[in-house]
């Protein structure tokens, strides 16, 4: 048995305020922006399965407008309290999880990564009758000030762990905004702290630039393709062969040839096929919706919460004034 995936990775620009302006079209903003892009993914990404980052406040907007995406994660909520990562399938999505990093930086200061909770979610997509593999949508720590360059490269450690530590073997497929490149050789190292760690393959790399995605290597580096932020990488597994057949780069625009977010969304396709056993999980649990009870306090908590802690890191306004340039530089 053999098929393929056809997958995006595609941040929405849903901070609220701030993303309305992220894009260059001014017509729609807020709740109407996230319907038009539900609606222009829905129509023109011709994928099986999309990873959606900073799906934050207008969440319910961009998911009813993807009806021909059955399979949908449930919205952890807004700034401060989401982590703005959801799934849109056509596959069955079951088992999901969501792990905030375990570092990060900035209240004030890098990208101000600590005004939401980034991280990490997980889960199992069925991609045949009966065949599951795993499939994680991330968004790390942004800026490249020293202490976001660290923070990022304890994110993809703690991605490389995650993976590393699963109770069950299957293939894995995992994209999202990794906020770095591998040319940028920075600190933060996404080869040896991910890709090399985990035994991951980046589908980029595979494609584009000889299989190579260690700067270091002493290989000639000229990819046919730029890196961008928003990358696509698996491994093999439990019965299943994954293989990177396409890799590009997509921006949707109106007829004016306006973009709705600053960011070029990353398609794939992925080939796969069955060459031995698979192995399900032990127990499959469809998404569910938060309590709203529970949702409300945990917002108001948040929002206190924050406001605390952006007091009390003050402090931070000078670190900033001292790498604020390279801090909001991103490549």
């Amino acid at each position: 048995m053999h098929g393929k995936l056809n997958i995006m990775t595609y941040n929405v620009s849903g901070i609220p305020v701030l993303g309305d302006n992220q894009g260059t079209q001014r017509e729609f903003k807020g709740k109407a922006r996230m319907k038009k892009i539900g609606d222009v993914l829905c129509r023109e990404s011709n994928c099986d399965i999309i990873g959606a980052e900073e799906d934050f406040n207008n969440h319910q907007a961009l998911a009813d407008a993807m009806p021909d995406y059955k399979y949908q994660t449930f919205s952890k909520g807004g700034i401060p309290l989401g982590d703005g990562l959801n799934i849109f399938s056509k596959k069955p999505v079951y088992n999901v999880k969501r792990t905030a990093w375990r570092k990060c930086f900035g209240y004030l200061a890098g990208a101000m990564d600590r005004l939401a909770e980034k991280g990490i979610l997980s889960s199992v997509i069925e991609i045949e009758k009966g065949v599951f593999i795993d499939f994680y949508v991330i968004h790390t720590d942004a800026a490249n000030d020293p202490k976001s360059l660290d923070a990022r490269c304890d994110n993809f450690n703690q991605l490389a762990e995650q993976i590393l530590s699963r109770k069950e073997d299957r293939a894995i497929i995992v994209m999202g905004d990794f906020n770095t490149t591998f040319c940028l050789n920075e600190r933060d190292n996404p080869y040896e702290s991910l890709v090399k760690k985990a035994g991951l393959t980046d589908a980029w790399a595979e494609i584009h630039n000889g299989g190579n995605c260690d700067y270091n290597s002493g290989k000639e580096w000229n990819p046919t393709l730029k890196e961008t932020l928003d990358r696509v990488m698996f491994k093999s597994g439990g019965g299943v062969e994954l293989k990177a057949e396409t890799y590009e780069y997509v921006e949707f625009t109106n007829e004016k040839g306006e973009t709705y977010t600053d960011h070029v969304s990353t398609r794939a396709c992925i080939s796969y096929e069955i060459t031995g056993e698979t192995k399900a999980p032990e127990k499959l649990e469809k998404p569910q919706p938060e309590n709203k009870v529970k949702q409300t306090l945990k917002v108001t908590w948040a929002f206190i919460k924050t406001l605390t802690m952006g007091i009390l890191h003050l402090y931070e306004l000078i670190y900033e004034k001292k790498y604020g340039k390279i801090s909001n530089y991103m490549p």
